[in-house]
C-alpha cells in the first residue's frame, strides 16, 4: 500500500503503482476530496481503518509525510504490516515557521517554491502540472500537512518497529536531507539505507527506475523470510 506524501495524491506513485501489479494507494483527506486530517496519527488511524479491509499484513511505502504516517501505523498496529519502505523521510520531519508563513502570504508561490524543490532536474511542464495539483487542494490541506510534519518526531520510539525496512533517500534532497533518513535507519532495529545519487526529494518520479529495483528487492527478501519461517 502506498502512501503519498505533504501536498500530494497517489499519482506520486504513478510509476510503482504500474510496476507491482495489484498494489494499493491510499488518497488521505484532503487529498484532494474531503476535510484533511490534522496530524501523523489521526492520518494513521484512517489508513489502519482502509487496511483492516484487505487482506494482510501489507508492506506499506510511504513518501515523505507519508513514510512518517507508516511508522505511527507500524507501531500502532504491528499486526497489520509486513514490512516498510519509507522514501524520502525520517524519524522527525522539520518544517521552518516560514513555510507555514508563506502558505498564507503566497499560497500559489509556496506551492511552486515545494513542487521546484522536490526535483533536482527541472522539467517545466512536470513542474507545472505538479503546482496545479497542489494548488487544488487548497491551503487548509497544505498547513494541515506541513504542521502535521513539524509535529513528528518519534526519535526514541522507533525500537519498537519489529518489521523490516527499506530506508530510501534522494542524495540531493534539499527538503529531507538524506542525515534524517540516516538517523531514522540508525535507530530502526532492522532497516538498511539506500541513497539515490542525482535526486532530490522525489526519487520515485525522478529515478523511478532504481526505486522499482530497490522495492522488488525488499519485496523479494521478505517473501524469502516468509518462507525460511514457513
Amino acid at each position: 500500500m502506498f502512501i503519498h506524501g505533504a501536498g500530494r495524491t497517489p499519482a506520486s506513485w504513478g510509476p510503482q503503482l504500474a510496476r507491482f501489479e495489484g498494489a494499493l494507494a491510499v488518497a488521505l483527506p484532503g487529498h484532494p476530496d474531503g476535510a484533511p486530517l490534522h496530524g501523523t496519527p489521526a492520518m494513521a488511524d484512517w489508513v489502519i481503518a482502509e487496511m483492516e479491509g484487505v487482506p494482510g499484513p501489507l508492506v506499506l511505502v510511504g513518501h515523505s509525510l507519508g513514510g512518517a504516517v507508516a511508522l505511527q501505523v507500524a507501531l500502532t498496529r504491528p499486526d497489520l504490516v509486513a514490512g516498510l519502505v519509507l522514501v524520502s523521510t525520517g524519524a522527525r520531519l522539520p518544517v521552518p515557521d516560514e513555510a507555514i508563513a508563506r502558505i498564507d502570504l503566497d499560497f500559489e508561490a509556496e506551492c511552486a517554491r515545494m513542487v521546484e524543490q522536490s526535483w533536482l532536474h527541472h522539467e517545466p511542464e512536470l513542474i507545472r502540472r505538479g503546482t496545479n495539483s497542489v494548488i487544488a487542494m487548497g491551503p487548509e490541506s497544505l498547513r494541515a500537512d506541513y504542521v502535521a510534519a513539524r509535529e513528528h518526531d518519534l526519535r526514541g520510539r522507533l525500537g519498537g518497529v519489529g518489521t523490516p525496512a527499506l530506508v530510501v533517500s534522494g542524495e540531493e534532497d534539499p527538503l529531507v536531507p538524506t542525515w534524517l533518513s540516516e538517523e531514522l535507519a540508525d535507530e530502526l532495529p532492522d532497516s538498511s539505507l539506500a541513497v539515490i545519487a542525482d535526486t532530490a526529494h522525489v526519487p520515485q518520479l525522478e529515478r523511478p527506475e532504481i526505486v522499482d529495483l530497490l522495492v522488488a528487492a525488499f519485496l523479494a527478501r521478505l517473501e524469502q523470510a516468509l518462507a525460511g519461517d514457513a
